[in-house]
């Protein structure tokens, strides 16, 4: 990629400047800025490094060497690449644990009980950086919130399992290999594949769903472009498809 250029996100433009990132700087960014050093501090190397802001009032933040996938191609379907977004999750996950509130705390999704850690909010492969065929960071901090870490685990497996049903332009396998991969993402993060997992991905998709028509109705145009594309409909989809294929899916958590 190149050194310096604009780069689109899903709702954001973010420039790159050599070795930093320019992006709009919401609410919650001194928030985060302090969970991004939270981090440094406890040894979690895989997530970008807050800088503080430029002359326009963008926040800057080191830039993560790597490739980025809006969503995952065949070459990197691995069970390796699995296991390392869920290691690198539960490293993650643990580094919050000890993360203090302070007065003042902004977040842009609202806390949510049991607040065991920060969820990061959107771990996907659009926000995932892979080198060598394992995800080696995280970045787009935008979302993250307090939490229980089955609400991340359970979106990330929805986003790299994939549970999507066939007409999602993302998804890949049936319903046992989805919930293999599944499974063995879980195994990775070090929780169980059940039932819980499953609604947990129906409440995050029905959350999800929530956000985007209130953004929307805010005068969000990113948010809005986002339904006129047809997103709600593919969730809406996709939630259906859990629910349809619940006792495939939980057979297949159990083959392994």
């Amino acid at each position: 990629m190149p050194e310096s250029g604009r780069m689109r996100g899903g709702v954001n433009e973010v420039l790159r400047v050599g070795d930093t990132v320019h992006r709009p700087a919401g609410a919650a960014a001194p928030t985060v800025h302090r969970l991004l050093r939270h981090l440094r501090a406890h040894g979690f190397d895989g997530a970008p490094e807050p800088l503080g802001f430029d002359p326009e009032g963008r926040e800057v933040l080191t830039y993560l060497h790597g490739d980025v996938h809006e969503a995952l191609p065949p070459g990197l379907r691995t069970p390796g690449l699995l296991a390392s977004a869920a290691a690198l999750l539960r490293r993650l996950h643990d580094a919050t644990a000890a993360f203090a509130a302070a007065p003042g705390d902004t977040w842009a999704l609202p806390p949510r009980a049991p607040a065991e850690v920060v969820c990061h909010g959107d771990v996907a492969p659009y926000n995932s950086v892979v080198r060598d065929g394992r995800v080696v960071g995280f970045i787009d901090f935008d979302t993250a919130h307090p939490g229980p870490r089955l609400w991340d685990v359970a979106y990330a497996v929805y986003r790299f399992a994939p549970l999507h049903a066939p007409a999602n332009p993302d998804s890949f396998g049936g319903p046992r290999d989805q919930g293999r991969r599944a499974a063995l993402f879980c195994r990775a993060y070090g929780c169980p594949a059940d039932a819980r997992l499953l609604d947990t991905a129906v409440a995050r998709l029905e959350a999800l769903t929530a956000h985007m028509r209130e953004r929307a109705a805010q005068g969000s145009a990113a948010f809005q472009a986002h339904i006129d594309g047809g997103h709600l409909d593919l969730y809406r989809a996709d939630i259906t498809y859990i629910g349809t294929h619940r006792a495939a899916l939980l057979r297949a958590f159990a083959e392994d």
